[in-house]
């Protein structure tokens, strides 16, 4: 039996799905239940690393309690380099179609409900389909990619990102006509791919056994080919197909960091390493924004990159128009929608300025902010603003943590914070109205900020005042 979530109660029985489309694509899903594996003398790559549970090892990589539902997703964040590979699924991917995310992992396509997308998931991980439903998919299985527990022609799209290297090679084909038999006639398949790049690297049959076994045990990657055979494979299944290096000059701050220190695959030259492990939690930011506009820039451009490591790879069995931003439309991204119940913890809501942190669910939902943050939104006249706050500065019972309110310039309300209890915070407006008419700025400003973790292997250095969460207006 497939274990199944979706944003309400568990349910194992498809036709007790609201939704007609849900109901249209999920099978009798005893039918689908995929096929134990026997071990042989011959191991895997997964079990000559140590791994023998691919779900638990995948759930611990990827099932974070990270925030990454639509209605909180910051529309700035389209521009950093972690978000490139999902900007470009979503500017291929049209309004209103319906999307299976392969390999789902921790939802990181839940901002295509902005589009209206019928979105399900699916990942080996039960643990890793529970944390896609809390972020905002319609639909989340637990099943073996090799058995997709969907019914024929069910998806617009199949897509899947940072996979199809974690599918052994023997397996790669079984997934692939699973992706062709639910996918609609005409309809298209897109995935960013990891590629064995044997000039940088050693390929598998290369490698020691220490050396196999370690380079398993980063990431599960167990089936990077070259980007030609990847290709070729998907050419056996799709008759069109087409595929563009990436990642060959913009790459995170962490990633860089990382090749170099946990593959023994220097990037760049080492005093940029150097520079770049000592950057600060807000410089790494804005290293990765700037490398995530010069990714989308190079893309619009239609700059053809050197091969990579990495590709964006698009199929289908009917001609699509173009590779990048066949379905381009951003505007979803931005828009408001009118406030509910005086709700404003949502992006859909109002718009957190650049010194606030994302979302975070707590619980409550909330987002920490740094010393200075502001937050827009437009209403009618209302007579209050409330919202519960809460510091961890861990000193601030001897020195006390100063706060003060302003709303649209003026200031409302100062606090002198003495404890680390959440507390209860009313702000009067006082005026009903503004001078530019219904729109508002609330700001915040804190006299110091903190780090929680400046060193160490749970780092967190980023610097946070308070959280703020419950903003309401009455």
């Amino acid at each position: 039996m497939c274990a199944l979530y979706n944003r309400g109660p568990r349910r194992d029985d498809p036709t007790e799905y609201n939704s007609p489309v849900l109901c249209s694509i999920v099978f009798n899903l005893t039918q689908r239940s995929a096929k134990s594996r026997t071990v042989t003398e011959k191991k895997n790559f997964y079990e000559r690393a140590g791994i023998l549970n691919q779900a638990e090892f995948y759930g611990a990589l990827y099932a974070s309690g990270e925030l990454l539902h639509p209605d909180y997703f910051h529309a700035l964040e389209r521009f950093h380099i972690r978000w490139a590979r999902t900007m470009w699924i979503y500017d291929n991917v049209a309004a209103g179609s319906t999307l299976l995310d392969l390999g789902s992992g921790a939802g990181l396509l839940s901002i295509l409900k902005r589009k209206n997308v019928t979105l399900v998931g699916v990942d080996l991980s039960k643990e890793c389909a529970r944390v896609t439903a809390r972020n905002g998919y319609d639909l989340a299985c637990a099943a073996d990619l090799k058995a997709l527990p969907f019914r024929n022609s069910s998806f617009d799209y199949v897509v899947s990102l940072d996979v199809m290297g974690h599918i052994e090679f023997e397996e790669k084909d079984n997934v692939l006509a699973e992706i062709r038999r639910v996918l609609k006639p005409g309809g298209v398949t897109l995935h960013g791919i990891e590629i064995m790049n044997t000039t940088r690297r050693k390929d598998y049959n290369q490698m020691t056994e220490d050396e196999l076994k370690r380079f398993v045990q980063i990431d599960g990657h167990v089936g990077m080919e070259s980007g030609s055979n990847t290709k070729g494979r998907f050419a056996r299944f799709f008759s069109n197909v087409q595929a563009e290096p990436r990642f060959s000059i913009c790459q995170s701050a962490e990633e860089l960091v990382k090749q170099a220190g946990e593959y023994g695959v220097p990037l760049c030259d080492e005093d940029l390493l150097d520079y770049l492990r000592n950057l600060s939690h807000d410089e790494r930011k804005a290293f990765n924004m700037a490398m995530g506009y010069v990714f989308q820039q190079i893309s619009d451009s239609g700059i053809r990159l050197p091969p990579s490591e990495y590709v964006f790879l698009k199929a289908s069995n009917a001609p699509f128009d173009r590779f990048y931003q066949e379905q381009v439309d951003r505007s979803a991204l931005q828009r408001r929608v009118p406030i509910e119940s005086g709700d404003l913890n949502k992006t859909i809501a109002a718009t957190f300025d650049g010194g606030w942190y994302p979302a975070e669910d707590f619980p409550p939902i909330g987002r920490w902010m740094g010393r200075r943050a502001k937050l827009k939104f437009t209403s009618k006249p209302f007579a209050k603003l409330c919202l519960r706050l809460v510091t961890h500065i861990p000193d601030v019972h001897r020195n006390p943590l100063h706060v003060e309110f302003f709303l649209n310039g003026q200031p409302v309300e100062s606090l002198t914070i003495s404890h680390n209890e959440p507390m209860n915070v009313e702000l009067s407006n006082s005026a009903q109205s503004s001078s530019s008419g219904d729109n508002y700025e609330l700001e915040i400003r804190t006299d110091r900020t903190w780090q929680p973790r400046p060193n160490g292997p749970l780092r967190d250095d980023r610097e946070i005042s308070v959280a703020i969460f419950d903003i309401r207006l009455i």
